[in-house]
């Protein structure tokens, strides 16, 4: 289980990345969710949720996925998953009806490249 303060951010190459590890559910996924938004200021453009380290999502956590975008996109900022081709996250994103429009790259490196259209 994710603990808020196990999160790591970062900033590499001008973009707010976020390192999650662990397994995100029904039992922390309100609480991670909050420090994620208390942690991201309304200045930053982009923040990439590096979920590479999470063995376990369930449907709370691809919920909270689903309303981090949401509550980014309000403030016009843009939300960019980092998923590894073989992670079993990203068939399950795919499952749940994970927005196309929303950037799913498999590295950091991508995501800091990233400048597709706005969210």
């Amino acid at each position: 289980m994710i603990e808020p303060e196990e999160l790591q951010f970062d900033v590499v190459a001008g973009t707010r990345v976020l390192r999650l590890s662990g397994d995100i559910d029904l039992s922390n996924a309100a609480l991670v969710k909050r420090s994620i938004l208390d942690s991201v200021s309304n200045q930053e453009l982009k923040l990439a949720l590096d979920l590479a380290e999470v063995s376990y999502l369930d449907s709370a956590g691809i919920g909270m996925l689903f309303e981090l975008w949401s509550r980014l996109a309000q403030h016009q900022q843009r939300l960019i998953l980092v998923v590894p081709a073989g992670s079993p996250l990203r068939r399950s994103l795919h499952v749940s009806g994970w927005p196309a429009d929303v950037p799913m790259v498999e590295t950091i490196d991508e995501a800091t490249r990233f400048s597709g259209p706005e969210a």
